[in-house]
């Protein structure tokens, strides 16, 4: 009767501890795959499509390492961002369009603000909801145009 016990609290931790639930997003993977041959540097946005706001972000010390950090891919390579970085989002307004733009980081390096926004050199731009993502297996992949 103890091992029935103990096996029957095993079974209970491990399924309100431990199990998977849609909603949670612990420990999952949110994957953006980089194909070309540069660093690229990955912003999102909710509600507003990246294409829109040709804002300058250009930040200095450990801003910049940080931004850097969080955010650039190297190249043929990918970057696993937890699902709770942007995906928890994603799953509490499953019906909201969320928006990730590629941009090349010796572009954010190297170009003045006014020369950002004036060119505003956006690479791509996923729109995507939740249903997307779930159905692109949490993947993004960067492809450069010809």
């Amino acid at each position: 009767m103890k091992t029935y016990k103990l096996i029957l609290l095993i079974f209970v931790y491990t399924l309100f501890c431990k199990g998977s639930c849609e909603h949670s997003s612990e420990g999952q993977r949110f994957i953006i795959q980089n194909n070309s041959e540069k660093e690229i540097i990955i912003i999102n946005a909710h509600y507003i499509s990246i294409a829109q706001d040709t804002s300058c972000f250009k930040f200095t010390g450990r801003e910049y390492q940080d931004f850097i950090r969080d955010r650039m891919i190297k190249p043929y390579s990918n970057k696993n961002f937890t699902r709770g970085q942007w995906g928890e989002y994603m799953m509490n307004y499953p019906i909201d369009t969320f928006y990730f733009g590629v941009f090349y980081r010796e572009d954010i390096d190297t170009m003045s603000c006014d020369e950002f926004e004036h060119e505003y050199p956006l690479k791509k731009e996923w729109r995507v909801t939740l249903a997307d993502m779930q159905a692109a297996n949490w993947t993004l992949i960067y492809i450069p145009e010809e």
